[in-house]
């Protein structure tokens, strides 16, 4: 089982609560400037389909029209039975070696404590279960972080892995701020490019490096979308 990554090396900016305007609007132009770019990036996902649930929990739930995505280091998921108990769904193309599963788990759940950020579970909402994994991921040993998508076999065939990966970009890009990432698409897996078509990824050059999940590899490149900044972009804060 292999996962995918970003672009530069960027740390993950912590989520940052938005002022309120107060009856007296004399604020310096300054800083209705950097309260309208945080507007505009929260509407703008929210405009998309994708919001938080709460963001008072100690990780983030996203929320897109079918789907929700939870770190699976959140206490309330049930990582156990979702991935690694007997009976549970099979990643797509993954091997049967339910050793490497595990430590594939742990791995994950590990990350978000260390970088406060990594996969999330995909879980479909009509029905509660789990069908894949998505979401940014930096591994030791990896250039930058990359955005990565591994389906489960009750995902398949349901635009959930596009669906789930729009909804972590317009997180990443409106609610944390990143301004780029990557994902490593092997040059053969026809599947995964045109899925980083779908949201909007550019291709960039073959890449290389010591730990690649996989050979002949291209980085392709999500970048947010332009929006409105400035005083027009903070107007909405005064309505």
């Amino acid at each position: 089982m292999s996962f995918h990554q970003i672009g530069p090396k960027q740390a993950f900016p912590a989520a940052v609560a938005a002022p309120r305007l107060t009856e007296n609007y004399t604020l310096a132009p300054i800083l209705l400037h950097w309260m309208g770019e945080i507007h505009a990036g929260r509407c703008a996902a929210r405009a998309k389909g994708c919001t938080m649930t709460d963001e008072r929990k100690p990780y983030p739930r996203l929320v897109s029209k079918r789907l929700m995505l939870i770190s699976p280091a959140d206490p309330e998921f049930d990582a156990n039975a979702a991935f690694l108990n007997p009976g549970s769904p099979r990643f797509i193309d993954a091997a049967e070696d339910p050793d490497s599963l595990w430590w594939s788990i742990a791995t994950i759940i590990g990350h978000w404590h260390l970088h406060g950020y990594g996969l999330f579970a995909v879980v479909e909402r009509s029905t509660g279960t789990t069908v894949g994994l998505v979401g940014p991921w930096f591994p030791k040993g990896w250039p930058e972080p990359e955005l990565s998508w591994h389906l489960m076999e009750p995902g398949k065939g349901k635009g959930y892995a596009s669906e789930a990966a729009q909804c972590v970009l317009d997180w990443l890009f409106g609610e944390a701020g990143w301004d780029s990432i990557v994902s490593y698409v092997p040059e053969e897996n026809d599947a995964s490019i045109a899925l980083a078509r779908r949201v909007g990824a550019q291709p960039e050059k073959p890449i290389s490096f010591r730990l690649q999940p996989a050979p002949n590899i291209r980085a392709w490149r999500h970048m947010p979308p332009p929006r409105v900044s400035g005083p027009q972009a903070a107007r909405g804060l005064l309505h």
